[in-house]
């Protein structure tokens, strides 16, 4: 009897253990401060609203493979604005910015970069795509804690951010598909690669970002 109550309790122990690493490994994130689900409105630069509240439009914002300080991707799931953006930012998360606000400096976005559609028949063909948010820039951002008060009267972070959008032309080209990868061994394919980008000054665009950290209760939803 003294044996199986000594197991019982090695094996609570050993729980509790594991609980504990998961939990560490959950909040391992050197942008811990920004990270979290959003639910957003946007307003173009002269306060026109564009996009009211609704659950099914978030923004994520989490850590990059790197998990480095003030370095975060920012998704909207394809949504507003069909984006998955790195932003490298200065400051904290109670006051933020890009590092750079010029186009050359700044990373793809991911879902811009999509290949066209209709496969090439011939090597080095090449296809130019007019493409809207290419890059962006965080020109100014805030994330105040229990800044805001949710729909159901809930106290939870608030977000601001004011973002410049680049837009311009994404360039391809056609390569050789590799023989495994063909329908038929025998018969040459080709496909699109992403190429370049091109920025047009002219389709530029700041919008402002506003919202607050999504709760997940009932009484919060749009």
């Amino acid at each position: 009897m003294k044996n199986i109550f000594l197991y019982i309790i090695g094996a609570c122990l050993s729980l509790s253990l594991v609980s504990c690493d998961n939990e560490i490994e959950i909040w391992d994130s050197a942008t811990l401060d920004y990270s979290g689900s959003y639910l957003y409105t946007v307003a173009l630069e002269d306060g026109t609203l564009d996009h009211g509240y609704n659950n099914e439009y978030m923004l994520e914002f989490y850590n990059t493979s790197a998990n480095v300080a003030n370095e975060i991707f920012i998704d909207d799931h394809d949504k507003y604005f069909e984006m998955r953006s790195k932003f490298s930012l200065e400051g904290d998360f109670t006051n933020f910015k890009s590092e750079s606000i010029e186009f050359a400096d700044l990373t793809d976005n991911e879902k811009a970069l999509v290949l066209p559609s209709g496969k090439p028949t011939a090597l080095n063909e090449t296809k130019a795509e007019a493409r809207t948010n290419i890059r962006a820039a965080i020109v100014e951002g805030k994330i105040i804690a229990k800044g805001a008060t949710t729909l159901g009267g809930n106290i939870t972070d608030s977000l601001y951010v004011k973002m410049t959008l680049y837009s311009g032309t994404v360039n391809f080209k056609s390569v050789s598909v590799p023989v495994e990868y063909r329908a038929n061994p025998d018969k040459e394919e080709f496909a699109w690669e992403f190429e370049s980008v091109v920025h047009d000054a002219t389709k530029d665009e700041t919008v402002i970002i506003a919202g607050h950290r999504f709760t997940g209760f009932s009484e919060d939803e749009y």
